[in-house]
Parts: C-alpha cells; structure tokens; sequence
C-alpha cells in the first residue's frame, strides 16, 4: 500500500512528532486515558485549599498527566489562571525549590527578601489573584528530610488560609504512604491520584491516535503485539509505534504489519537504555545457566497490585520455556542471585525464608525481557500472549478540549 499525497520524510516526521518514548507527552492531543485521573486533578484544581499527589511506578505517565493539565484547564480562561512545573533532583533543599519554582513564575527572591519558610511562601503566593498550578515532580528523588517536612507545612498553610494555588506533588511510589513518609498530617487536604500501569483500551488509542496523525493504521495483530508487550507502559507502546511505523514508511506503506514489529524489537533490544542492565543480569560465563530464562519466567507470571510474585508462579512457565518440568530448587540460585548486587539487584526480594516475594526493581525490564525473548526466538509470540495479563477497560474517553462536552 503505497500513499503518494505524503511524503516518505513528511511521515516519518509526524510518526516522530505523535509518538514520543524519549520524552513525556506534552499536549492533550497526544494523551490517551487517564479519565479519572485527569477528572480528580481539574476538581482539585478548582476548590480552595485542596492539593494533589500523585504517584506510581515509574514509566507509568505521571509527568505526561502534569504536563497536560495546563492545557486542558487553561479551556476555562479564568483570569490569572497559569501553571508552571518544576523537576526535583537529589540536592534540592526546600529553599532551592522554591527558588526554582519562583524562577518559573517569572518572581525573583532575594536576599533582601527574607528566608524562605512555609508562611513565606504562603505569603507571597496570597498576593497573586486566580488560580495556580505549581507542579514538582520527581519528588522521590530528594534526600533532604527536613525538605519533605517543610513541604507538608506549606501544603498546610495554603489549605488552612484557603490561598487560590494548588500544589501538585509527582513521585515514583507505590502509595501516598511511601512517598510523603511520615507527614501524614496533610492527607485531609491532598487529593490522591494514583496513577496504575495504562488499560488494554487506552494503549491501544496511544497507537490509534498516533497512527491517524500520521495517516497510517495497524493491523489487529500488530496492535495486540504492541499492546501485550508493553505491560502497561506507555513508554514502550510509543517506542514500539514510532520504530514500528518507520519500518512500514520506508517501504511507503501506511499500514504497519506485524512484521514491522518483529523488525522493530530486533533495534530495540540492541539499543535501549536497559539493553546493558538486561546484559548484566543475565550474562555468565557458565555453560547452562538460566538467567535470561528465568527473568523472561518472571516477566511473564501473574503479579499482584504491587507488582509481586512468588517463586510457586515461575514454575509452570519457565517449565514451558524449557520444555522439560522444573522445580523451584532449579532456579531458586538464581533469583538469589538477580536480588543480589553482582547482577545489579535487578529484583527486589521481600520476606521471609521460604515465603519470599519478589519483583522488578526497574519496571521496564519486565517487558524487555520479553521483547529480546520474541527477537531472539527464545519464546514465540502467541507463548508470550499466553500469559498476558487481563486489564479490565477503563471509562470512556473524553475530549477534554472540547466545547461540545
């Protein structure tokens, strides 16, 4: 199928333009799901004296939610309406937040200006009329505990004297617990948004919608590969969308194949960041070991809310991988050794003797495993599909851009 109206580069360009694995998504135009998220972010937004943490594994799109919520609530054209966004890093002090965000409100703080406490902070932000957004990302990655503490008592002042700003605080977390540690004395004026791994529905629009842009399509195959690969990960449905659909527009066709997929997991697994973690994990100098299969195992097995499974799963399918039955002596070495340093503890294992549990401790390498598994013919595709996950669908999408709604 050839399409002479659009250039081979032209196309090549809106692929790159609509699917973004590098980077979050940065318009609304370009999000998929996350209905109820974005629902209790906006009504947050809009009522005095309540904030909003959200948080999740990493990769999960966090920061793509943040960064659309300008845009969607700047529909409502409220005056002095505005949004900035701020990324933690590990030697951030509560004064160089702030220092940061104040920089990105266009607000210098001088020395002149005093410290920078909670009711200064307060203070100053009081001044300003309508509504802001101010969102700090990565929170996570700060080691500054009195940092954290300072920051639960800001949120407390700008609740308790109702000022127009709503704080947005984005971590890697598997709770509000874990990422505000002990200050849970502001949990009556924060909004949890917990943000889980995306639904069988909504990665299938993030290929839908990236493909219209592009005038092109994928096939139902195609798309199911995409879409059980990735784990819910949005990063890995733009990454396998963009290689994919370069792979149909070189051969100018505007319809990508399961074939262009096949050919798009043989670049990935040699390139991507965790290409070198996955290597490091797996590799041995020992005849027989079975590393890689037993990752791939653990890739595959049923996990619960928080990503954990036992060793008990991995039984029937590394068994299937294998073609021969095995019992948890067989491997237990070996997720010994993945939870270890020497193979990057590249699995995090919790418990007791005998009662361990286990899981990735980078979530992108659970559906690599399965990639370099389907591109070095180590499992087939409809093994891999075997053990697919069912998600249940989300709500109905909305347009949030819309004046129809």
């Amino acid at each position: 199928m050839t399409d002479q109206p659009i250039g081979k580069l032209v196309r090549v360009a809106m692929l790159s333009a609509a699917f973004t694995p590098a980077a979050p998504v940065s318009g609304a135009d370009f999000l998929s799901g996350r209905t109820d998220q974005i629902m209790t972010c906006v009504t947050s937004i809009f009522q005095r004296g309540l904030h909003i943490v959200a948080y999740g594994e990493r990769g999960v799109g966090k920061t793509s939610l943040a960064n659309v919520l300008p845009e969607i609530i700047a529909a409502v054209e409220l005056p002095g309406l505005a949004a900035v966004r701020v990324d933690c890093n590990s030697s951030d002090t509560f004064s160089s937040l702030w220092h940061k965000i104040f920089r990105e409100l266009r607000e210098d703080w001088s020395d002149e200006d005093g410290p920078i406490d909670p009711e200064s902070v307060r203070f100053r932000l009081g001044n300003h009329e309508g509504i802001r957004l101010i969102v700090i990302d990565e929170l996570d990655r700060i080691v500054d505990k009195e940092a954290f503490a300072l920051l639960a008592d800001t949120l407390k002042t700008l609740s308790d004297h109702s000022v127009q700003v709503t704080l947005m605080l984005v971590g890697v977390a598997n709770s509000l617990e874990q990422l505000l540690g002990e200050h849970q004395s502001i949990v009556r004026c924060v909004a949890q948004v917990d943000m889980p791994r995306m639904s069988t529905p909504e990665l299938e629009k993030i290929l839908e919608k990236g493909y219209a842009h592009a005038g092109m399509t994928i096939k139902p195959e195609a798309k199911e590969l995409v879409v059980g690969l990735a784990e819910g990960l949005p990063h890995f449905v733009h990454l396998l969308g963009l290689e994919s659909g370069m792979f149909a527009a070189q051969d100018d066709r505007t319809e990508v194949v399961a074939t262009d997929v096949d050919r798009a997991l043989k670049r990935i697994t040699a390139t991507h960041t965790v290409t070198s973690e996955f290597r490091r994990a797996t590799q041995s100098p020992q005849s027989g070991h079975l590393f890689e299969e037993v990752l791939l195992a653990c890739s595959l097995v049923p996990k619960d809310s928080l990503g954990y499974f036992r060793a008990a799963d991995i039984v029937s399918p590394l068994s299937q991988i294998l073609g021969r039955p095995i019992t948890i002596p067989n491997f237990a070495r070996h997720l010994n050794e993945l939870s270890g340093e020497e193979r990057g503890a590249v699995l995090i294992k919790d418990g007791k003797l005998h009662n361990y549990r286990y899981r990735f401790r980078n979530p992108m390498l659970q559906p690599f495993a399965k990639m370099v598994a389907l591109s070095t013919g180590m499992a087939s595709a409809d093994f891999v599909r075997s053990f697919a996950p069912v998600i249940a669908p989300q709500p109905t999408e909305i347009n949030w851009l819309s004046d129809t709604q």
